[in-house]
């Protein structure tokens, strides 16, 4: 390892992870849960991938970040572990000129003990991961919504041309490949198209921060490749409130700040917070108190790692108990916007649903209606493509501003009763969704 590889990418990778197109092509073959599984490890190991070949991560906190609520599940755990050690990642580089294959395993070794997983890649893979030239950015929050495999598969493998706004034509063979879409029946394009193209589409745009639009290539009749158009999502502001940073609450607390300040790594100060939260603010008290009167041998953080890891008892400073009596109006505050958040992501929800039922219920002459209006309201400049009779927009980007329009004016407004009724069908307590009469 050579000090200018160590000293780049300085920047903290919050819950995003560079993640190695190589890779990403080569783990079509992973379920979804495994899928998952690989960038969460990445993410957990990111910051030390190239000064520690061993990584550790405690199961909750693993199955906390994969959204899996079976940390008991000890034996599936090990299934994932077991199929990691034992896929392959080959990589294509280019080196003086010629082209160089390699081949490794996902995982070098892994270990469950003790409530605590245990891993480690090769060095080159770690390298190529840590420093990857061409790399997508994966959101962890985000990948915890999927359900499908094929839908996080395609989505990591789209990603990256959000840039360019298109992943260009990939051949159906080679598309079937990256998603690891190989089982027979998707030799017959209608089930292809349904499965593992349509489905996953329709759940990325209602998930992530992007929307694809497949686009089809034919010789004859006959389907031959297939690209996706790539945009921002045109509901940005309805899924900011669901897709941002898992994290950045914890960011924003004290506890978290003061963890920093006495030298304790972003990573391991946001890990004890998730683990126990309480304890941490009682161990960096603590330490702080014995800080004042001299009584701390060596640093801080080394202090404060020691008794957070151990079992030592931290009794309660005079500086928390008074703490805790002041800050009962301020956790009082924090619950109501707590709620009220919690409010808005169901408003989001329940609009985003309602728009998307108002566009897929448009008739062909609805369109053509509503296509007038826009060309009449925004100009016919942004409407040079459209085609009276199909009713379409045959250039993308006059098509994507279309789309995004009509979604705009089809947004309804939030009907009480409607909403109350809606959030009955989805089990939520309308009280904890902030009250509403």
């Amino acid at each position: 390892m050579t000090p200018k590889k160590a000293l780049k990418n300085t920047q903290p990778p919050s819950e995003r992870v560079k993640k190695h197109v190589a890779a990403i092509h080569t783990s079509g073959i992973l379920s979804l849960l495994e899928r998952k599984m690989v960038n969460v490890l990445l993410l957990n190991a990111y910051d030390a991938l190239l000064t520690r070949r061993t990584h550790t991560l405690p199961i909750r906190h693993l199955c906390a970040m994969l959204g899996w609520d079976e940390s008991n599940n000890i034996e599936r755990l090990q299934d994932v572990l077991r199929k990691l050690a034992s896929t392959p990642v080959e990589f294509n580089m280019m080196e003086d000129g010629k082209e160089v294959w390699r081949v490794m395993s996902m995982l070098s070794y892994g270990e469950i003990k003790d409530g605590t997983c245990t891993y480690r890649y090769d060095e080159y893979l770690a390298e190529r991961f840590y420093d990857p030239e061409i790399y997508a950015t994966i959101n962890i929050g985000i990948q915890r919504r999927f359900e499908g495999s094929y839908a996080l598969t395609l989505y990591e493998n789209c990603l990256r041309y959000k840039v360019v706004g298109s992943t260009g034509w990939w051949e159906l063979n080679r598309f079937k490949k990256i998603v690891g879409a190989t089982a027979s029946m998707y030799d017959e394009f209608k089930y292809l198209k349904r499965d593992v193209i349509i489905k996953p589409v329709e759940e990325i745009n209602r998930i992530s921060d992007i929307q694809l639009l497949p686009e089809f290539q034919k010789q004859g009749r006959k389907v031959t490749a297939v690209r996706f158009l790539i945009t921002e999502n045109p509901q940005q502001t309805l899924l900011k409130p669901v897709i941002q940073d898992d994290h950045e609450a914890i960011r924003e607390t004290k506890i978290f700040k003061r963890l920093l300040e006495h030298g304790i790594g972003e990573r391991l100060a946001i890990l004890w917070v998730l683990q126990d939260e309480d304890r941490a603010q009682k161990v960096v008290e603590y330490v702080e108190a014995r800080a004042r009167k001299k009584q701390v041998k060596g640093s801080t953080a080394g202090y404060i790692r020691k008794l957070y890891e151990s079992d030592a008892v931290v009794g309660k400073t005079p500086f928390e108990t008074k703490k805790e009596q002041e800050n009962q109006e301020k956790i009082e505050e924090e619950q109501r916007k707590a709620l009220e958040k919690r409010r808005t992501e169901l408003e989001a929800e329940y609009l985003r649903g309602r728009t998307n039922e108002a566009v897929n219920s448009l008739s062909f002459d609805d369109i053509r209606t509503w296509a007038q209006r826009y060309a009449e309201e925004t100009g016919t400049e942004k409407a040079k493509s459209y085609n009276a009779e199909t009713a379409e927009f045959l250039d993308r980007l006059e098509r994507l501003q279309f789309l995004a329009w009509l979604r705009k004016q089809l947004t309804p407004k939030i009907k009480p009763a409607e909403f109350k009724a809606w959030l009955k069908e989805k089990e939520h307590d309308a009280k904890k969704a902030g009250g509403f009469r």
